[in-house]
């Protein structure tokens, strides 16, 4: 679930509480009552699809990728057992079957390595008496063979968790615009109507309506720079940090920023070949983020004798 919808779902509980903590006041209202029904359903079964959408799937990565390595050291010294085989007893068709690097089969998408490791293990079945010469027992087979049906299991599991988690988000965002219409086209309106006798109550469920705004800081230093003269964006040129292995580019519209920048007192050194160095110091708390309007004053031009 994006940051969006838990910042929306954290407003829909908001509003069940204050719904449920303000009931008596609505009680003998049969219309206000009978939609907090619908929108406690509503609010429950969002509340079950979000958990479905928040589901991981991390686990089951690393539990597939680890059979894939166990499948792999499995395959490999069947593959080079047959390609011995087929070089000895001089059979193209069983190397073409099997030959491949272990690079290349490593690389195999999940798809292409079960009907690989299929191909190979039913070859390995049909050719095991030839295969004792080379290393290979039947107990080796059907090892790969095992771990060949854990590894499709782990994957068939994963993809079935995925595919349940983009359901439930479908599901989601058409319940999210039935919320949404019930909430604007009758709920609130509702609610509103008890603006005069209850409104401690009013003012209570509409603050619950609000749904935070994420504020995004990419920067904790963020600065302009123009020329003192015509007033327009310096180009070019960087920007350091006295004491500090701190060093950022001015961009081509006259802006700089520090996306970290330490706590405390510094000061920046602002350097373009056209202008007079410019020194300003930046005084800093951890929680702050400092935007800076700087003015650099431009170097007179030398006239040079010929």
């Amino acid at each position: 679930m994006n940051t969006n919808d838990k910042k929306w779902m954290s407003s829909i509980f908001e509003i069940s509480r204050v719904l449920d903590e303000e009931a008596p006041i609505y009680e003998a209202d049969e219309a206000t009552k009978s939609l907090t029904l619908i929108f406690t359903g509503y609010k429950i079964q969002l509340s079950t699809l979000a958990d479905k959408m928040n589901q991981p799937t991390g686990w089951l990565t690393r539990d597939k990728n680890e059979v894939k390595v166990s499948l792999l050291n499995l395959m490999y010294p069947l593959s080079v057992a047959l390609i011995r085989l087929g070089n000895s007893s001089g059979d193209e068709l069983l190397l073409d079957q099997v030959k491949i690097s272990k690079g290349k089969l490593s690389s195999l998408n999940e798809t292409d390595l079960h009907i690989y490791a299929d191909k190979l293990i039913d070859l390995s079945k049909a050719r095991k008496a030839d295969l004792v010469a080379f290393g290979i027992s039947e107990e080796m087979i059907t090892a790969c063979e095992t771990e060949l049906n854990s590894f499709e299991q782990k994957r068939i599991e994963r993809l079935m968790l995925v595919d349940d988690k983009k359901v439930a988000g479908v599901e989601f965002n058409k319940l999210k615009t039935k919320m949404k219409y019930l909430l604007k086209q009758e709920l609130d309106w509702s609610i509103e109507s008890y603006r005069d006798t209850q409104p401690d109550f009013v003012n209570h469920y509409f603050t619950a309506r609000q749904v935070p705004v994420a504020i995004h800081r990419h920067y904790d230093v963020l600065g302009y720079i123009t020329d003192e003269v015509s007033g327009k964006p310096i180009s070019l040129g960087q920007v350091s940090v006295e004491g500090q292995d701190l060093c950022v580019k001015i961009t081509a519209n006259g802006t700089f920023r520090f996306k970290s920048f330490p706590e405390g007192e510094f000061r920046l050194k602002i350097e373009n070949m056209g202008y007079n160095t410019l020194y300003v110091s930046v005084r800093r708390y951890a929680s702050e983020h400092r935007k800076l309007h700087l003015k650099m004053m431009p170097k007179p031009l030398v006239a040079f004798a010929k």
